[in-house]
Order: C-alpha cells, then structure tokens, then sequence
C-alpha cells in the first residue's frame, strides 16, 4: 500500500559552531540527544542565512554543478489536471547573472525541464496535511548525469495493483528527462550517490526501508528500520552518506500515533532520530535522539551532522479531506504541521553541544551542503494558501536559503 502521507527548539542556547579536523572512528559514540537551545535570532554567530530564491513552488532536492550553478527540483503546486502543460512541477538552473547573491531576477532561473505532474496528499490520500507529491531529490553523478525522484499517481497501477509512477528518473541538463533506472511501489523520498563504489542509495518512506541501487538498475536491500518508541512507523525521509567512514545515515521522521485518546497525532515529538547504518551488514546504530521531524539530514567533509526538522513543537490539527486547498477566502490553516517552527541545527562530529543555525523556518523539507554551506528548501504546502506567520496572515511562499558557514 501506498503511504505517501508517511512523509513528510523551543528553549535554544547559542553555542560556537565546531568544525574539527579529525575523522569519526567507524565505531559510533553514544548517540546524542537533540537538545533544545534558545536563539532568538535563529542563528548561530558563525553562520549567517540567506534568502536566496523566492516565489518558487514547492521546492526540493538540490545540486550544485562544478561551475557553482545550482540545479534545483520544485514538486510544483499540487493541482492535478489531466492539462499536461498545466503542470507546474520542473528542474532548473539556477545561475546569479549579476552578482548580487540570489536568484530572484529575471533571467537567473531556466527551467530544463517543466510540466511535471504534481499532487497534493490530502485530497489524492486524505492525510489531513497539505502535503505536496512529484519530483523529489536530485543527485549529480559528477559525469554530467543526474538521477532524480519522481512520484505521479495519475500514470496508473499495474494489475497487481502495484503503481507504475514511483520512479527514480536519468537526467542530464542536455537532454533533460531520460528514462526510469528503477520503479518502485513505495514513495522513495531521498537519494545519496556513492561515487567510488557507483552506488544510489535510496529511502523508501512507504516502506520502511533503504536500498542500494547501482547504475544498471540492480536492486539491493540495505535495511528496514521498525517501529518507533510509541508503536509509530519509523518513516525514513532523508538519506546521506558520511564521507569519513562509508556510513549511510538516515533520517527517520516519526509516522503518525493512530489513537491517541480517541484522536490521531501525526507524530509524537521526540521520536524522531538519525540512525547510522553500515551500507555491508545493515548494522543501524542511532546517532541522534529525540528529534521532533527529522525530515532530513547532511554531512561536511569531517563528520559534522546538519539535521532539518519539519516543525519542532506539537502536532497542529490536521485538515479535513474536503478543505478547499485554494480558496482565498478560506481561514488560515497550518495544514497538519506548525508553520514557522522549523530549524537547522548542526551536531558537531566530536561529540559538542549542538548548535541551531536557523530556526523559524517555515517547513522546510530538504538540505544540501557543499563547500561550507547549506542550501536549505521552505516553504512546503500549496503555494499562496494563507497561513498564521510570526506577525499574522500570510500565504505559504516556496523558499531556498543558504547557510554559509565560512
């Protein structure tokens, strides 16, 4: 079965960003709990946020090519028509023409390739979240290829009743969409590239699992990972590789508490954590604990961990399957998750307190991190749906934001 839906700090200290010079030893230390640290200006005094790019629609995956243009994926709007050019989901380019550190003037984002099928959980499944579905992450092969994530239920399901939609699709900037190097039948939310071994690590969320996937197709489970400390689904959202040891680490974003005093909570706080597994045995050991939504994860080149919550405080009410996701008239609705209560925190590869780097963010879903910065995607729900923000009404705006951590 399909669980799409699966997907998806309140008292902050300042502490100094760490960067250190030595690798982790392949044994892991005792996991480390998240902690709540208090930053009212949500950054930490080494690292400073941009706005680089607004009024995108759903941004996700992001990649940076050697020329320092970024290739971002947007899952697009939601809607779904039987119009393909109505279609709002693409991958661009985008390229800062005249220097002034974002992507927000005219010219300076060049879609490669458009009208991409998108979908909106809560009316395709009835999640109760304003969730939306289609092209996902993205990785570089560092060849000139690239491979990305796509989910479409409108292409239809076999008679098995197995989908025929959920793919990871070749891609390259020349000829744009290839075809499938593999397809699946659970939602496959994040990718990491190995590119010694030419090994795709990929998440299954409706799953439960990661598998590795070399470049022919061949197909390989890694792990299942069980249920969480409340019975929940561990539903694993994000997926990166730690460069010091070969370890893959995923990011496990609690799945929903079905009764809970009668009601249903679509995670309980605290589940969420990072688990380390040795990509040759499938050993996991936790690396992180009690996150709230990890709903991904990134690594530097010395083992410093970067985590992204969704939202860091209690489940809001979810929406009703008949919510009319685009009327402007209908009242602000945080749409299953708290709006503006998302963060950034890096836990330092030696074991220090962590250290929030952003927070305040409004749902962000997805991190990449090179050359000593982040790239950072908001702002995930229906585009111009009107939402609560820190100083009233405002309407849910698709965002990427860098970290740089120089």
């Amino acid at each position: 079965m399909r669980l799409v839906y699966r997907r998806v700090g309140i008292a902050l200290l300042v502490l100094a960003l760490v960067v250190i010079l030595v690798a982790r030893a392949r044994n892991p230390a005792a996991p480390r709990a998240a902690v709540a640290v208090e930053n009212p200006s949500g950054l930490a005094p080494a690292a400073a946020t941009t706005r680089v790019a607004t009024r995108l629609q759903n941004p996700r995956g992001v990649t940076v090519l050697p020329d320092g243009r970024l290739v971002v994926v947007e899952a697009g709007n939601g809607i779904e028509t039987v119009d393909a050019a109505s279609e709002t989901g693409r991958v661009s380019v985008f390229e800062d023409l005249n220097d002034d550190g974002d992507y927000d003037d005219p010219g300076e984002i060049e879609p490669v390739v458009s009208q991409i099928p998108s979908y909106n959980t809560l009316t395709q499944f009835g999640t109760g979240h304003d969730e939306v579905g289609g092209a996902g992450d993205i990785v570089s092969l560092g060849d000139g290829r690239m491979l990305l994530t796509r989910d479409d239920p409108s292409e239809g399901y076999l008679a098995d009743g197995s989908p025929t939609g959920i793919n990871v699709v070749e891609f390259s900037l020349e000829s744009g969409m290839g075809g499938n190097l593999i397809v699946r039948n659970a939602t496959m939310n994040a990718l990491a590239y190995d590119r010694a071994a030419e090994i795709l690590y990929v998440v299954e969320s409706g799953a439960n699992r990661l598998i590795a996937v070399t470049l022919d197709g061949t197909i390989r489970p890694v792990a299942e990972f069980s249920p969480l400390e409340q019975g929940q689904q561990a539903v694993p959202a994000g997926v990166t590789l730690d460069p010091t040891n070969g370890d893959v680490l995923v990011a496990l974003f609690s799945g929903q508490i079905d009764d809970y005093f009668g009601s249903i909570l679509s995670f309980w706080p605290g589940s969420a954590k990072i688990v380390r597994v040795d990509p040759a045995t499938g050993r996991q050991t936790d690396a992180i604990t009690g996150l709230t939504t990890a709903v991904d994860v990134a690594v530097d080149d010395v083992g410093n961990m970067f985590v992204v919550e969704l939202t860091s405080v209690w489940p809001s009410a979810r929406m009703p399957r008949d919510f009319d996701l685009f009327d402007p008239d209908a009242a602000p609705d945080p749409g299953g998750y708290t709006r503006f209560a998302g963060s950034v925190t890096l836990y330092p590869a030696d074991g220090g307190e962590p250290v929030v780097l952003a927070n305040r963010l409004d749902q962000p879903t997805n991190i990449t991190y090179v050359d000593q910065a982040l790239y950072v995607s908001v702002g995930q729900g229906t585009p111009g749906r009107r939402i609560l923000g820190p100083t009233g009404s405002t309407v849910i705006t698709g965002e990427l934001h860098r970290i740089a951590l120089e």
